[in-house]
């Protein structure tokens, strides 16, 4: 009964070994001078909320990190026409700019709900620092949202900015160094 013990411990350690070294390698992998790969998304459910006239909600802050490569999702209402008038503002509080959104025809219905998405990435030359994400009304109507309204955001890499480096190097995750 001991050596059957044995001889299945043995194995189970041959066979995670591998696989506890290359998750290991994957994540120090994931992370370069450039940026580090995670995944974070925040499901904003809006279904009877109001936005006032001339306001908005702060919807994603990654501060002092930057979102170096990220994606909005946004199910809004919209016109005839398939325009909302509500912005999804990106960049660094208090610099926010409107994000370019498409909208995802397929899946909107026009005088009702619209999907839109965009890609979000940190440049220096297109969209600048981009820590925070905002859903503005910039009507002079309030805005209720009715059911499906939501807005997804998924970030899929970050790198520090301004703030981090300010602070030194900031480390993520458990170290053994």
């Amino acid at each position: 009964m001991i050596r059957r013990y044995a001889l299945l411990s043995s194995l189970a350690l041959a066979i995670l070994t591998p696989v506890l070294f290359s998750s290991a390698t994957q994540y120090s992998n994931a992370q370069g001078s450039e940026g580090t790969v995670v995944r974070d998304s925040q499901t904003v459910l809006l279904e009877g909320k109001t936005l006032p006239s001339k306001d908005y909600v702060h919807l994603y802050d990654a501060t002092p990190y930057m979102i170096k490569v990220g994606h909005i999702a946004a199910k809004l209402p919209c016109d005839n026409n398939n325009k909302t008038s509500l912005n999804v503002l990106i960049g660094q509080a208090p610099k926010f700019k409107p994000a370019n959104l498409e909208l995802l025809k397929e899946l909107s219905t026009p005088g009702k709900m619209c999907i839109y998405h965009v890609d979000v990435e940190s440049t220096k030359q297109v969209n600048g620092t981009i820590t925070d994400i905002a859903l503005q009304n910039p009507t002079n109507k309030e805005v209720k949202f009715g059911p499906t309204a939501t807005i997804v955001i998924g970030v899929d890499e970050i790198m520090p900015g301004a703030e981090a480096e300010s602070m030194g190097n900031m480390s993520m995750g458990n170290s053994t160094g």
